[in-house]
């Protein structure tokens, strides 16, 4: 079974705008393990916080979407400060 999903992460700007910066291609059934969008929820943040500090994406806001074969499973919204390591 194919589990292909698209992760966009969008940086709201002043004023509201949001903006495109990182897009993340993964093959991962993790939103599946469970049922409801508290999960979804909550596994889209982990995935995103892997990410993000993956990539030493500076601090900001974020709405992050999660798309499967074009519908969207989920979009959460998180604040971003990255951890010096």
């Amino acid at each position: 079974m194919d589990h292909f999903h698209r992760i966009e992460y969008h940086r709201r700007k002043p004023g509201g705008a949001l903006d495109l910066e990182l897009v993340e291609e993964v093959v991962d059934h993790g939103w599946y393990i469970k049922k409801g969008e508290e999960w979804r929820r909550r596994y889209t943040l982990e995935c995103a916080y892997d990410f993000l500090s993956r990539t030493e994406t500076k601090a900001g806001t974020f709405a992050i979407s999660v798309w499967r074969d074009g519908d969207r499973v989920c979009t959460v919204g998180m604040e971003w400060t990255p951890t010096k390591g």
